[in-house]
């Protein structure tokens, strides 16, 4: 009786050891499943995955400088980010078309691009894809990317630029700069085509 009661003793023994084992075993396991999940997750992600401030759909609006208008600004959806002081932006996720304006409120210009973003504190344009620029004399400039400083009145690029110019197609592959009139520009890193349409 007593050998009996012994070998219940053991086998219980041997019963709790193994369960212990394979609740560690487990334990590890999820353990280490949720260190993978966690380092799995790139860390741009976790930066990027901030809540804008501000969304509008069908943004329209006109941007004055005392009193005069300068800017008419359309685009699908705003989205508007000033969690940090020093890098405000409004993101335009689904493109955007903004006209400038002289003095007598007449056109003399108009950019458009699939994508866009404007930082406030730098008074600054970045458009991607697609972007068209067309000033007052029906000149088109052309690219996928194209940077607007506001308060030099300078446009940029450092990728592949086409500019129709009158009678006059000019390309070039990177580095171009111009004021938005397009009437000064160059192709500062790399060699541009003209071809002029010849007449008798």
């Amino acid at each position: 009786m007593e050998n009996k009661n012994v070998n219940d003793k053991r086998e219980k023994g041997s019963l709790s050891y193994g369960c212990i084992i394979v609740a560690l075993f487990v334990a590890l396991i999820i353990s280490a499943c949720q260190m993978k999940v966690s380092t799995d997750i790139p860390a741009v992600l976790l930066n990027e995955a901030k809540m804008q401030d501000m969304e509008a759909i069908n943004f329209e609006t006109f941007y004055t400088d005392s009193g005069v208008v300068k800017y008419h600004l359309q685009a699908p959806k705003l989205l508007v980010y000033e969690d940090d002081p020093k890098n405000r932006y409004n993101d335009f996720p689904d493109g955007f078309i903004m006209q400038r304006y002289d003095l007598n409120r007449k056109i003399i210009s108009q950019m458009s691009g699939n994508h866009g973003k404007y930082f406030v504190n730098d008074k600054r344009w970045e458009a991607n894809g697609n972007v068209v620029l067309v000033n007052s004399e029906g000149d088109t400039l052309r690219s996928e990317e194209l940077k607007y400083n506001q308060a030099e009145d300078l446009i940029y690029s450092d990728q592949f630029v086409s500019i129709k110019k009158g009678d006059q197609y000019i390309t070039g592959t990177g580095g171009f700069k111009s004021d938005t009139q397009m009437s000064k520009w160059s192709f500062i890193k790399t060699k541009g085509h003209l071809y002029v349409e010849g007449g008798e």
